[in-house]
């Protein structure tokens, strides 16, 4: 079982390291946390991390004010090295100065071994020739900034048979949104291009967010299917 170190980064508790962490342990106001965090935002116990295999699962105690990971609000995530954990006014970073020095150099290795593309070290985010399109909210930062996570693994025949029909759902809605959508020339001189859809493929959009939101409430509450 693997020993966790959170790193404080701001809050009362700023400065201090947290290390040689066994889970399961709690985040919280209360002494009875492992971590506990001065804090009036903070709920007395505000969130669990506990192991799940390999992997490390940081879960919501259903706080008043809620947990962010990377920016975002999360009901359950699985923490990577690197990960920036709000809750209150805290921020905690996942990972020990080894684990994160560690996990660059693994990034870096990965782009050098990536054809045609680069990294911009003060965005830490790939570029390759020709440009990328950037994020909507460009000052939001990235909850899954290594690349999206990985399917889960020894999934039952039917377990696999409903992931695959989801997944295949969501693709078929996305790809009817961006077959409606158009790219235009925003500035007549070809540099600068957007993408313009219609009003009923953004509400099937819209549609498809809340679609999303709803999987993920039920996978954490499968009650709340029935509401």
């Amino acid at each position: 079982m693997a020993l966790l170190t959170f790193q404080v980064l701001d809050g009362m508790e700023r400065g201090r390291v947290l290390a040689d962490l066994l889970p399961p342990i709690t985040i919280g106001r209360e002494e009875d946390n492992a971590i506990q965090l001065n804090d009036e935002r903070v709920s007395r116990f505000h969130a669990k991390v506990q192991e799940d295999g390999s992997r490390v699962i940081l879960t919501d105690l259903e706080s008043t004010n809620g947990t962010r990971v990377n920016g975002h609000p999360i009901q359950m995530h699985v923490l990577r090295i690197g990960d920036q954990v709000s809750i209150g006014r805290c921020l905690l970073l996942f990972g020990s100065a080894h684990e994160i020095e560690r996990q660059i150099q693994e990034r870096k290795s990965l782009i050098r071994e990536s054809p045609g593309g680069t990294i911009s070290f003060e965005s830490d985010e790939f570029e390759f020739p020709g440009g990328s399109p950037r994020d909507a909210d460009e000052d939001l930062p990235r909850m899954f900034p290594d690349g999206p996570p990985e399917m889960p693994g020894e999934l039952r025949p039917l377990q696999v048979a409903q992931m695959s029909d989801l997944l295949a759902h969501l693709h078929d809605r996305l790809r009817s949104v961006i077959a409606a959508g158009q790219s235009i020339d925003s500035d007549g001189g070809g540099e600068k291009q957007s993408y313009r859809t219609d009003w009923a493929a953004w509400q099937r959009m819209l549609q498809l967010e809340m679609d999303l939101a709803k999987y993920l409430k039920q996978l954490i509450d499968p009650s709340s299917g029935n509401e």
